[in-house]
C-alpha cells in the first residue's frame, strides 16, 4: 500500500492541526440527511443516495484552517492577502496574471478577479509515480471564496514547503474571515499511468441483451457475466428486501455492487515501517540506532 506523507516544520500543527481524512470531516446536513424524501409528493432519491457524490465526499485528506484567518481586500480591489499577522502571507495573483481574460468564477460570483494564496502548514510526499490533485474540498462550499484547483507533483517537488501554496478566489469585495477548521483544500493522491481512448457505438439490440446477465455480452474480472443496475433493480429479491423498506437506496448498497471508496484511505501514523515506532522493538532502540547508524562517536 503506497504511504502519503504530510511533512511540517510546526510543532503546533504537527500536534494539533494534522490533515484529517475526508471521510471523518463531511458536513453536518449530509450526516442527516435521509436517502429518500418526499418532494412534489414523490419518494425520491436525494443526492445522499449517489454513490458517485459519497466516494467524491470522501475521498483523500482536507486540510483545514489552523486558526481564524484574516483576509482583506486591497486598495485596487483586485485581490485580497491573508492573516494580518503575515505568518500565512503568500504572494498574490492579480488578474493581469491571466492577461485579463480569465475569472475563475463568474463576475457576478466574484467581484474581485485577483487571486490569493496562503502557504498552507504541511508540504506533501508521495511514491514515486505519484501526484496529487488539490481540490475545493467537495460539498463544503462558501459564500467567501473557492479553492482553485490543480495538480501537482508530489513525488518531484516536494522538497521543504514547495507544494505547501493553496490559491483561492474570493467571492466578495469585502473583507471576511476563514474560520477556524475550516476545510481548506481536498488532497487526493494518484498514480500517474498513460491511457488511450476507444470510442465504440453499440446497436439497439446490444442494449436489450445487456438488461440480462443471461444474454449479456459483458464479462468481469473472473470471466463471469456482470449484471447491470437495472437488472438488479429489477430482482424480485431486491423490491421484497426489508432494507428497501428501510430507505436504503438502490442495488449498489443492498447487494454491494458498489466499492466504497472511502475505505481505500486509512491513517497509519506513525509509518509502521519505522524501526523505531515500533513497540515491540522499544527495548531494544539504542541496538537499532547502533546497527543502522553506527557509533557517532567515531566520526
Amino acid at each position: 500500500m503506497p504511504t502519503i506523507e504530510f511533512t511540517t516544520y510546526d510543532k503546533e500543527c504537527s500536534e494539533n492541526w494534522r490533515p484529517v481524512l475526508a471521510k471523518k470531516v463531511v458536513p453536518d446536513w449530509w450526516k442527516t440527511m435521509k436517502v429518500q424524501e418526499n418532494i412534489r409528493g414523490n419518494k425520491t432519491q436525494t443526492i445522499r443516495s449517489c454513490p458517485a457524490m459519497d466516494d467524491w465526499l470522501k475521498t483523500g485528506w482536507l486540510i483545514c484552517a489552523k486558526r481564524d484567518m484574516e483576509v482583506t481586500v486591497s486598495e485596487h480591489g483586485n485581490h485580497a492577502v491573508t492573516d494580518k499577522t503575515n505568518r500565512d502571507h503568500s504572494p498574490t495573483h492579480p488578474a493581469g496574471q491571466a492577461g485579463h481574460h480569465f475569472t475563475y468564477l463568474s463576475k457576478e460570483d466574484s467581484p474581485t478577479m485577483g487571486a490569493f494564496k496562503m502557504k498552507a502548514p504541511w508540504n506533501i510526499i508521495t511514491p514515486p509515480g505519484y501526484s496529487c490533485l488539490y481540490l475545493d474540498p467537495f460539498l463544503f462550499q462558501n459564500k467567501y471564496f473557492a479553492t482553485w484547483q490543480g495538480m501537482i507533483d508530489t513525488d518531484a517537488f516536494n522538497v521543504n514547503m514547495d507544494n505547501s501554496q493553496i490559491i483561492f478566489y474570493p467571492k466578495t469585495n469585502k473583507n471576511f474571515t476563514i474560520k477556524e477548521g475550516t476545510p481548506l483544500v481536498q488532497i487526493i493522491p494518484y498514480r500517474r499511468e498513460n491511457w488511450k481512448a476507444s470510442y465504440i457505438t453499440y446497436d439497439n439490440k446490444s442494449w436489450q441483451e445487456n438488461r440480462s446477465g443471461r444474454t449479456t455480452h459483458r464479462l468481469g474480472e473472473e470471466g463471469d457475466k456482470l449484471k447491470t443496475m437495472d437488472e438488479w433493480n429489477r430482482s424480485p429479491e431486491l423490491r421484497e428486501s426489508k432494507r428497501m423498506v428501510e430507505g436504503i437506496a438502490g442495488a449498489y448498497r443492498r447487494i454491494k455492487y458498489w466499492n466504497e471508496k472511502g475505505k481505500m484511505f486509512k491513517e497509519d501514523n506513525p509509518p509502521p515501517e519505522c524501526p523505531m515506532h515500533n513497540p515491540d522493538l522499544e527495548e531494544h532502540k539504542a541496538e537499532i540506532q547502533l546497527e543502522l547508524f553506527g557509533d557517532q562517536d567515531d566520526s
